[in-house]
């Protein structure tokens, strides 16, 4: 699998870069990026790290040199030209001072706007290729992109895993288990109007009883903590590890789809239980909702988007993904 990384040469970018070369050496990776330079540079010496990892102890069979993949640059006008089976968006405009700040989210999207327009255009000479949307505000853009191009509306991926590790965290030290024994489903918006699904919530496959109080403090901290992490590291560092790994398992399953290996396209071998991805990604119809991109539970193929599960939700979540679609459709209109 050939994955083009458009916006290649940033923080998010050069650390999936980096993530893959790791996890998924076999993975072609172009970084993508005006900063042809950058984008040279920082390839490169991914390119030398990725001998480390070929030799480091327990390096499995996808370091091997005849199935090792590459990390290249190119600029955008070369696009066309890698031909990739994969495209991540992660190009975004400079974030001001005041990005520390939840409410400056909503300037975001003018900002990035007239930059998916551009990258629009260059894609058009692709075949329907699948796009994993990584820039905020991600469901709007990730609607923004699927009404340009008109490729059928599976292609179409927004990333919003990063919640569904935090929320994890915030369970585990709630009930004293360790946070890879959590699972709890994030739907919605990549935003204020997360919906954490706690009528899914497991802790060691067993189901959680959270009180209303303990939901506001677990919401409250999901919404908080990248804001406070933005803060104290800088707004040009953003959660780059958390976001960089959520990303690089969505596109290991994809990959792995690819293989027609043990995945299934929910993120876990066939028989590994109920972990099943939520990325946003266009509906029409699904929870009774349309014209619009959401957060919602999928299956993915290399083509991206292979099933989208419409789960039983209770009263007070439907209500949320109205609030979500409504606040969504406000800023599409």
């Amino acid at each position: 699998m050939h994955v083009a990384i458009i916006g290649g040469a940033s923080t998010i970018g050069t650390t999936v870069a980096y993530t893959l070369s790791g996890l998924a050496p076999r993975l072609d990776v172009s970084l993508v990026d005006i900063n042809d330079g950058a984008a040279w540079a920082h390839g490169t010496d991914i390119e030398h790290a990725s001998y480390h990892f070929a030799h480091a102890p327990g390096a499995d069979e996808g370091h091997d040199s005849e199935t090792a993949g590459s990390v290249r640059s190119a600029t955008p006008e070369e696009i066309a030209e890698l031909d990739p089976d994969l495209l991540i968006f992660n190009a975004a405009a400079p974030q001001p001072d005041d990005a520390t700040d939840p409410s400056a989210r909503e300037a975001e999207l003018e900002r990035n706007r007239s930059i998916v327009e551009d990258v629009a255009e260059s894609l058009r000479p692709l075949d329907p290729t699948p796009l994993l949307v990584v820039t905020n505000p991600i469901d709007r853009l990730v609607y923004d992109f699927y009404s340009l191009l008109g490729w059928p509306r599976r292609y179409f991926l927004g990333y919003s895993l990063s919640e569904t590790a935090r929320i994890a965290d915030g369970i585990a030290d709630l009930v004293d288990a360790h946070r890879t024994d959590v699972y709890c489903p994030t739907m919605g918006e990549h935003g204020e109007h997360m919906i954490p699904v706690f009528s899914r919530a497991r802790v060691d496959g067993e189901p959680i009883d959270v009180t209303d109080a303990e939901r506001a403090e677990l919401m409250a901290y999901v919404r908080d903590i990248p804001f406070e992490i933005a803060e104290e590291r800088g707004v040009d560092e953003t959660s780059r590890w958390v976001t960089s790994a959520g990303v690089s398992r969505v596109v290991r399953t994809m990959a792995a789809a690819a293989d027609d290996s043990s995945v299934d396209g929910t993120g876990v071998e066939a028989d590994g239980g109920d972990w099943t991805f939520c990325l946003s990604t266009p509906l029409d119809g699904e929870y009774g909702l349309e014209d619009v991109a959401l957060g919602v539970p999928v299956d993915l193929d290399a083509d991206g988007v292979a099933a989208i599960h419409e789960w039983e939700l209770t009263d007070e979540e439907t209500e949320q993904l109205t609030d979500a679609y409504d606040a969504v459709r406000a800023d599409l209109a």
